[in-house]
This record gives C-alpha cells, structure tokens and sequence, in this order.
C-alpha cells in the first residue's frame, strides 16, 4: 500500500480548537477519521477527541480483513456514539458532549466513508470534485429540494443548524455511506471541518491540489479558509491522502528469505577468508 497523507487544524477566531484528526494504518489497511465538536453543546472537544480515540482503537484491534467495510464503520460510529455519551457522564457536573465526524476505509484498493453531520469528504480525480458527502444539515436539505440556490447558502440564517450528530442521547447517529470506490492513481481523499469547506469552493480546492505538494496544498488551504473568515473563523481541520497503489512495499516472503540466506553465505565466505 502506497501512498502520501497530511494533515493540519488551525484554531481560527476561537477560543478553544473543538475539532479532532486521527489517522491509522493496520495490516494494508488505512482509516483517517475527522471530527468537529459541536460548540452549541458543553464539552465539543470532549466529544470529538473522545469518538476519535474510539474509532482508532477499534480500528486497531481488529486485526482480520474487513468483509463488510459499511457495517465495520456503522459498528465505529455506534461505539464512538457511546464512547462519547460515557465521556459526557463522567464529567462533574455530567455533561451532553456531541459532535460530528467523517470516516474514511481504504483496504486494498478500495475506499468506503461514513459521515455524520456536516464533517465532509471529497474525492478528487483529474483536478476536479468527483464526489463528495452531502451534508445532514437544513441548508442542504433545502439546496437538494430546489428551494434555495447555491448564492444563497452562505448568508443563510441557519446555514449552522445540523440535523445529525454523534452524543445525542434521545437520537443514535444515523450514517449516510459511500459506497466501496474503486481507487485510481493520484486520487486525492480530503476530510474536512466545516471551517475549510464553508470558507472555500469546491473549484479552488481542486486546482489548489493540483499545484503543489500534498503538504503545501493542504497548508495553503486551511491558510486561505482562516484568512477569508477573519475574524469570524472557526476552527479548521484537514486531513489528506494522495492515493498511489495497492502494492505492498514488503518484499515477498521467499524473496526476504533468499536475502538472508545470502546474507548469512557471504558473512561466512568473509569468516572463512580471515582464517
């Protein structure tokens, strides 16, 4: 498995960075997980680090290959459900954290995401959007019924208003899924808090992938979403992979075998010539 990754969160006009990033790679498997805590809710940052760590380590311990990607992110987003409900509670006095998230599977050479709230991903291909998750809020809503236009999602009174989250007691999160894409070279994941794409078209965000390193893109873009803000910026948080192969850098076992082998005959014909 051959790729590049990145990631940054910048704090923007905030107090205090709500949002959490986690990336981990286990037997060809990859997860990168984004989460932005909910500021309307004491505690978002509990929420988000707490699903997070949650998603991670699950992620972790299971060390067989996934047979069924969605339901392996629905049972991750059940347990980070509970996992932040859990975190909530033991504050004094209790406390209802919630947050929302994006997660992305890649296994071999497919990728499945799972989203919750207005946490996105995006998939570009030959310099452009090819998909992207559509948000679990009002404004999306209304945009997909016809009722309001793209001009009019910015200044739109309850473009803030999310219809899904992770923590909410009375209401167990409700996932929408991508389905398993088949990768091509140079595709590019990019999981975002709503401070990055809020800030940014979906056009400047694919030319500005296509101009430079991973690193630098992905810095610049969170740069620019900051400073287009001020001084209204929220928190803004990206983590990026740049999708190169499914091959595997380990050599093949008789290959590893042969070379030690070899190793070990000419560290003897050296012993031998000594004598």
């Amino acid at each position: 498995m051959k790729y590049q990754h990145t990631k940054t969160s910048r704090l923007g006009n905030r107090m205090v960075n709500e949002d959490r990033i986690g990336f981990a790679e286990v037997d060809d498997r990859v997860l990168l997980v984004l989460a932005d805590g909910m500021g309307g809710y004491r505690g978002g940052q509990l929420a988000s680090s707490a699903l997070v760590n949650s998603m991670l380590r699950g992620f972790q311990q299971h060390r067989r290959p996934i047979a069924d990607p969605q339901a392996f992110l629905k049972v991750l987003i059940s347990d980070a459900h509970l996992a932040v409900i859990a975190k909530g509670a033991e504050q004094y006095p209790p406390v209802e954290p919630r947050t929302t998230c994006v997660v992305c599977l890649i296994q071999g050479d497919h990728a499945c995401w799972a989203h919750v709230g207005d946490s996105r991903l995006y998939l570009f291909r030959d310099g452009r959007v090819l998909t992207r998750s559509r948000d679990h809020s009002k404004i999306e809503h209304l945009l997909a019924s016809g009722e309001i236009s793209e001009r009019e999602l910015k200044n739109h009174p309850e473009r803030n208003l999310v219809t899904r989250c992770v923590g909410d007691r009375k209401r167990p999160p409700r996932p929408t899924f991508g389905e398993a894409f088949a990768l091509q070279k140079k595709d590019i994941f990019l999981l975002c808090s709503d401070g990055l794409w809020d800030a940014l078209d979906d056009d400047y965000m694919a030319e500005t992938l296509t101009e430079t390193t991973l690193n630098k893109a992905i810095d610049r873009l969170a740069y620019q979403a900051e400073f287009r803000s001020y001084p209204e910026a929220d928190n803004i948080s990206v983590i990026a992979l740049r999708w190169i192969s499914g091959e595997s850098d380990k050599p093949p076992e008789n290959e590893t075998e042969e070379d030690e082998l070899t190793q070990t005959l000419k560290a003897l014909d050296a012993a031998l010539e000594k004598k």
